[in-house]
Order: structure tokens, then C-alpha cells, then sequence
């Protein structure tokens, strides 16, 4: 009965972050090459990101659908197939983490008063760093191609970590590099930006009411983008990562531990499919970009717009309002 809800569950959940997660990071690659957003180094990040996300979903999420929904599993064929199917699936699920911890640091560099982190905040190195990050998920997860194989079960054939000591450290070591260390690094970048944007504007002492309005608003954009997608990697490792600590301590082979590893996986992969939505609802940029893209509508060129890499300069200082006061007069 509980085997029969979960694949139910997994059918609908995994069914409908195939569909939403497909139209929503084709349309974050759309808005995101937008010239007004490209012009950030903090969009390569996120371009990224919206790539890997595919990826994820027509591998690690596809695959799983149709192993534990309609159980049709390629991995027990072979071990070679165990192998090819979890190791790039694991990099594409690490990777996605990895661009957001270097997008919450570009921020983290822009927003700073050092003009050497400032500096970091180039096209140049945000390539650089996407491919590192690239690289260093592929050494990190290289022992899954060593140490994964097919599994003998009362019920049949499964793949998955080789039991004993590898068992133990693959669940310690998925625990601490996907579950805990990406999360707490966006949650500290973002703690620490938001830092420096607040540093910056109790510097800044603008004279009319209207700036510190306007940098109220930035304020708040930033906490909803820095926030949105800690708050939904936060809620959706959470589940998964508290039953893989309790499977070093119980038989991980019982029904009542494969219903709840079956349907406390179904939040690692919201992060994948939700992206789009999190951002269109936390950020007036994105809702902008988008209802461009579906009206084709043209701005005009003096049009002020906020961009995602930089906190915006185009506020009025006492002088330059006066100045322009006076022209007005004499006009």
C-alpha cells in the first residue's frame, strides 16, 4: 500500500516538474540573454544554471520517473549502465548548487567596497569559474563510476552505493557536499552582501525622499533574490538529507525506509523546475524581461532599468537636482 502511494506520488510530482521545469528554464534562457540582463557577469551564472537544469531534467529526474514510477529501470541491466546512469546525473544535480554559490558571490563582490573583489565581477572570470565548477563536481563524484553497482534485493536487482564502509561514506559524503555545504555558502554570500548593501547606504546621504525610497526598493529586491533560492534549496535538501543521516543508523531495506527515501527524493528536484517562477514572483526584473519578451515590446532608449549585476547609479544628488532646478527656471 505504502509502495503503491509513493509511485502515484512520484507519477504526478516528477510528471509535472518534467513540464513546468522544461517551458520554465527555456524562458529563464530567454530572459536571461535579454541585453539589459547580459550585460551582468551574475547572469553567465544563471544561464548556467538554467543549462544544467535541462540537463537534470531529462536525466536524473526522467530517469527516476520511469525506474520508480513505471518501473522500467535501465540501471539494473549492467553494471556499466548503473554506472553511466548515476555519475553524470549526480554531476548535473552538483553543479546546479555550485553556479548558484558563484552567483551569490559575484553579488557578494559587486556590492563590496573593495575594488579588487569588484574587479571579480567580469565575464571573463565568471567563464572561468563555471568551468571549475564543472571540473570539481566531476573529480568530486568520480568514485560513484568506481564503487556503484547492482544490488541483490528480496524484490529484484537495484543500483546504488556498494554496501559497507563505501555505503557509509557515499551517505556522509552526499550529506556534507550536496546536502549541507551548498546552502550554508549561499546563505552566508547572501548574508554578507546584504551587508554591504546596507554599508553602502547608510554612507550614502541622499537629499530628497524619493533616493531613499529607491534605495529602500533595492534593498528589498535584493533580500527577495539572494533569499528566494536559498529558502528553496534549504526546503527541498532538508527532507532527503535528515533520512539519509537516519540510514546510517537503521536497515535501509525495510518498506516503511523505501517509501520515505521514495517520496522525500521528490524535493531535491524543485529547485530544477521551479527556478523560473521563484524569480518572475520574487523579482520585478524578470516580470519586466518576460512581458517583453511576450509583448515583443521595445523600450525606449532613455528608459531607466534595473539590472541584475549592479546596484543602480542613476540616483539624484542635492547638486544635481539643484542644477537641474535651475536650468528649468531659466528655461
Amino acid at each position: 500500500m505504502l509502495l503503491d502511494i509513493s509511485v502515484q506520488a512520484t507519477r504526478i510530482v516528477l510528471t509535472s516538474f518534467i513540464f513546468l521545469g522544461t517551458i520554465g528554464n527555456v524562458l529563464n534562457l530567454l530572459i536571461f540573454t535579454r541585453p539589459t540582463l547580459l550585460r551582468s557577469s551574475c547572469t553567465l551564472y544563471l544561464i548556467a544554471t538554467s543549462i544544467d537544469n535541462i540537463l537534470v531534467i531529462y536525466t536524473s529526474v526522467l530517469t527516476r520517473l520511469l525506474a520508480t514510477g513505471f518501473n522500467y529501470d535501465i540501471t539494473i541491466i549492467s553494471d556499466l549502465l548503473c554506472k553511466l546512469r548515476f555519475y553524470p546525473g549526480y554531476v548535473f544535480l552538483a553543479v546546479s548548487p555550485y553556479f548558484y554559490i558563484l552567483a551569490c558571490f559575484d553579488r557578494y563582490c559587486s556590492s563590496s567596497t573593495s575594488a579588487t573583489r569588484r574587479s571579480l565581477c567580469n565575464k571573463k572570470v565568471a567563464i572561468r569559474l563555471i568551468i571549475g565548477a564543472i571540473i570539481l563536481a566531476s573529480i568530486l563524484y568520480f568514485h560513484i563510476i568506481i564503487f556503484f553497482e547492482r544490488l541483490v534485493v528480496p524484490t529484484g536487482f537495484y543500483c546504488y552505493a556498494r554496501a559497507g564502509i563505501y555505503n557509509m561514506f557515499y551517505r556522509i559524503f552526499y550529506l556534507v557536499v550536496y546536502c549541507i555545504l551548498p546552502p550554508f555558502c549561499m546563505s552566508l554570500l547572501s548574508i554578507l552582501t546584504l551587508k554591504n548593501i546596507r554599508q553602502q547606504a547608510r554612507r550614502t546621504r541622499p537629499a530628497l525622499a524619493i533616493e531613499n525610497q529607491s534605495l529602500r526598493r533595492i534593498d528589498r529586491h535584493m533580500v527577495r533574490m539572494l533569499f528566494s533560492q536559498v529558502v528553496i534549496e534549504l526546503l527541498g535538501v532538508l527532507p532527503h538529507a535528515s533520512l539519509n543521516l537516519a540510514g546510517l543508523f537503521v536497515n535501509t531495506t525495510t518498506t516503511i525506509y523505501t517509501f520515505f527515501s521514495q517520496i522525500t527524493v521528490l524535493p531535491l528536484f524543485v529547485s530544477y523546475a521551479v527556478s523560473f517562477y521563484v524569480y518572475t514572483l520574487s523579482s520585478r526584473v524578470y516580470r519586466q524581461e518576460l512581458m517583453k519578451i511576450i509583448w515583443f515590446w521595445k523600450p525606449r532608449q532613455n528608459e531607466n532599468e534595473v539590472t541584475m549585476g549592479s546596484i543602480p547609479t542613476n540616483t539624484i544628488t542635492l547638486q544635481q537636482w539643484q542644477t537641474n532646478t535651475v536650468h528649468i527656471q531659466e528655461l
